[in-house]
């Protein structure tokens, strides 16, 4: 990896890497091919993760996590989703749950929300913040109110009444802790009039509607969900009313490694398959391996992934360790691994030839889970407009 991680550290990703390839690898083209996709999801792999910490990764030491930073998770991500993406996902996704929590939540609301979540092995989280006719408005973030989120939290006393719809939410109708992102300004720009609720997956009011039917990480299922006359106590408030942008998203979009550790990982996946295929598959009376065009493709596949693998590790630990940090450089990492991926699935093909596309091949998953994220936190088109966002452009 050709960083320097520290034993601890290096110790865990084996810890993650005997897991993925005892307990979920056996299973996982199983659940992958469920034709209704609510089948898909790995809740007995996500208790027995539990039960190793690996669920409890963000989780600080006084409440019962391991309290890891953003470099060792990134690390843990990377190594599981060489085996499987959904499982680990479905785990990283708490991380960055429970770390908003740890970082903004009260002491109470510590106490209560992260007690509750390291208790149960099978408590999952998710982030409401897409909605039916709202996504890139979400997080390209322009001055007129009227564009952004729809779903609304009126106060009421001491609580606020939230009405609306989300959809395609990662573990959404599984998830017992949810962070809900709502207006309670209308007349104000999303970046100063949404606030942030935690929610109870059980509560009162909510209604939640298909899972939707996905081509590749179909272990990490996405849902909608309905909101009708939520009422949620000011308690519940995770930062600042009116501020949710402000301070979640700025712990989020710095401290998340995630997608590009998710997109390395399933690229050098695929790598280790054509690799190995090369090295068994005989034409010309030889390994393909031994042909200087394929060893070429595959120094080729190799060299990108590497170059992306540094950028996410010294990412990772910029996010924590660096007070010069720009949180640029999370957009652009995600770009980066998004275009990885569309550099190597075309060599790969050119390697595996015709087993490359038949079903029972490792490499048909592989693809289907690597195209699958080029939208995550935004397409491409719209990480470069974020970006551009940064420079000193002329008014």
């Amino acid at each position: 990896m050709q960083y320097p991680f520290t034993e601890e550290q290096l110790a865990l990703a084996e810890l993650t890497r005997d897991f993925m390839e005892r307990e979920v690898a056996p299973v996982a083209a199983e659940l992958d091919a469920k034709t209704n996709q609510g089948d898909c999801y790995p809740k007995e792999q996500i208790n027995k993760a539990s039960h190793l910490g690996l669920r409890t990764l963000a989780v600080p030491k006084e409440y019962g996590g391991a309290g890891t930073d953003e470099l060792t998770r990134a690390l843990v991500l990377w190594t599981g989703a060489q085996t499987e993406l959904g499982v680990i996902k479905c785990l990283s996704q708490c991380w960055k749950v429970t770390n908003a929590i740890a970082r903004l939540g009260t002491d109470d609301q510590k106490d209560r929300w992260l007690k509750m979540f390291v208790e149960d092995h099978d408590c999952v989280v998710s982030i409401l913040s897409t909605e039916p006719e709202t996504g890139s408005d979400n997080i390209y973030r322009q001055p007129d109110p009227n564009l952004g989120l729809k779903t609304t939290a009126v106060k009421d006393g001491d609580w606020y009444v939230i009405n609306g719809a989300k959809r395609f939410n990662s573990l959404v109708s599984y998830s017992k802790i949810m962070l809900m992102y709502a207006r309670t300004d209308p007349n104000a720009p999303l970046s100063e009039g949404a606030t942030c609720f935690i929610l109870r997956g059980d509560q009162e009011g909510i209604r939640y509607g298909r899972i939707e039917d996905k081509m590749g990480w179909r272990l990490y299922p996405n849902g909608d969900s309905f909101y009708e006359n939520v009422r949620v106590h000011k308690d519940d408030i995770l930062g600042e009313v009116n501020g949710a942008y402000a301070s979640i998203e700025g712990i989020i979009n710095r401290g998340n490694a995630e997608l590009i550790a998710c997109s390395t990982g399933l690229c050098r996946a695929l790598f280790n398959v054509c690799h190995q295929h090369a090295k068994e598959r005989i034409q010309g009376g030889k390994p393909i391996i031994e042909h200087p065009t394929v060893a070429s493709l595959l120094a080729d596949m190799l060299t990108s992934i590497e170059v992306a693998e540094q950028f996410m590790w010294r990412v990772a630990w910029g996010i924590d360790n660096d007070p010069t940090y720009n949180s640029r450089f999370t957009v652009s990492s995600k770009l980066i691994s998004d275009r990885l991926g569309m550099h190597i699935v075309p060599i790969a093909l050119d390697i595996l030839g015709g087993v490359g596309i038949m079903k029972d091949f490792p490499s048909e998953k592989l693809v289907r889970d690597i195209i699958t994220p080029w939208h995550g936190a935004g397409t491409d088109s719209l990480a470069l407009l974020r970006i551009a966002q940064t420079l000193d452009l002329p008014a």
